[in-house]
């Protein structure tokens, strides 16, 4: 999946991410960075702390 936008990231948790992962710390930091970023906060929040939850998650991951 390639993540661009705000939106996708959201599409990301809310349509792909199964329920006991997004109940999961590092996911609820994804989420409330995501929520910061649509109300005007840094987007590189949520960029970092969503690389971090993919790499505890065993997933990789390719910056672009």
């Amino acid at each position: 999946m390639t993540l661009v936008a705000l939106t996708d990231v959201r599409e990301l948790i809310e349509g792909h991410l199964p329920a006991h992962f997004r109940d999961k710390a590092t996911w609820r930091v994804v989420a409330k960075d995501l929520k910061a970023a649509a109300l005007g906060a840094d987007p590189a929040e949520v960029s970092i702390a969503l690389r971090m939850a993919l790499s505890l998650e065993g997933v990789k991951c390719q910056p672009t």
